[in-house]
């Protein structure tokens, strides 16, 4: 698949998506009171195929999760993503041990939409601020299932090509590693180039007026 981005394009682009995971983690370090570890993002431009392919390799067969909807400069769509049997561990990080199992399973739909919410917008709104473009996020959705399922509710134009911004995450006392998932409808190519072309060049007059 031909990728319309040059390579200082792709480059800023693994740079936001640094910063605003670095944002995300910092959020959930706060909720979880856990270090949270992050791995650099992996940006790839693929098909559908190749992104079932990639999720065949990176995810195990049942997943819990949080997708939402995102629309402004770019479209798509961005999950949190993490094994389905650990999905109760995630909430117990957050709501804390002493609760019974059945008060932790009571709060783990909620739970899990709000941290979603504060992890991917958290990502997003960074991304938004620094091309200085509005981005609007929807509310987020729940859902366990498999990969298959996870990539359905993700992409819903199967004729677009699509940009994975693949991160894992995990916290270092307790045995959880999930993933943050970004996919973004290139058929907004246009508007993100101008974004970027416009932060790479205030970079550049930047970076020139300090050498001056």
């Amino acid at each position: 698949m031909p990728n319309h981005f040059s390579r200082d394009e792709e480059e800023t682009i693994i740079e936001l998506m640094n910063i605003g995971v670095g944002r995300a983690a910092a959020a959930l370090s706060r909720l979880a009171h856990d270090e949270v570890l992050l791995s650099v993002p992996k940006v790839d431009f693929v098909s559908i195929d190749q992104a079932q392919a990639a999720f065949n390799q990176l995810l195990p067969k049942a997943l819990a999760g949080v997708v939402q909807s995102f629309e402004g400069f770019i479209n798509g769509r961005a999950a949190l993503v993490f094994p389905e049997e650990r999905s109760l561990e995630l909430v117990k990080a957050v709501v804390g041990d002493e609760l019974s199992a059945s008060e932790i399973s009571e709060l783990e739909q909620d739970t899990l939409a709000e941290l979603g919410n504060i992890l991917l917008n958290s990502c997003l709104a960074t991304l938004g601020n620094l091309l200085h473009r509005d981005i609007r996020t929807s509310l987020p959705e729940t859902y366990s299932g498999t990969y298959q399922r996870m990539l359905d509710a993700l992409h819903q134009q199967p004729h677009s090509m699509i940009m994975l911004v693949h991160i894992d995450f995990s916290l270092s006392s307790r045995a959880l590693q999930g993933y943050l998932v970004f996919i973004i409808d290139l058929q907004s190519a246009q508007t993100f180039h101008e974004a970027l072309g416009a932060y790479l060049e205030q970079l550049l007059s930047g970076s020139a007026e300090h050498k001056s």
